[in-house]
């Protein structure tokens, strides 16, 4: 999956290779962060991920290859990484 040139992001990580799309808090308290990450064996070419926190579970996406089967990859790691480590940045809105 190639990313399309008109996608705006919310964060592109410092090497580019993790681009989030989306940060997002329901009514239920259900966190969905949803983003493009490259693949490390294609270069440029970037697979959409989804991950879905709650207090008690966690549920990701990816249309990767092992994603499609339900496998966790890396894909889902490193956006999920990505937002750790930017959460402040990307959850400032909810606090103003």
């Amino acid at each position: 999956m190639s990313v399309a040139a008109n996608t705006k992001y919310v964060y592109i990580s410092a090497d580019k290779r993790v681009r989030i799309i989306l940060v997002d808090v329901d009514e239920y308290g259900v966190t969905k962060i949803s983003g493009d990450v490259e693949s490390s064996s294609r270069p440029g070419v970037y697979h959409h991920t989804v991950i879905l926190i709650n207090n008690n579970w966690i549920k990701f996406f990816c249309s990767c290859e092992a994603g499609a089967h339900g496998f966790l990859c890396h894909h889902v790691a490193e956006l999920y990484n990505v937002y750790t480590k930017n959460v402040k940045k990307l959850t400032r809105w909810e606090n103003d």
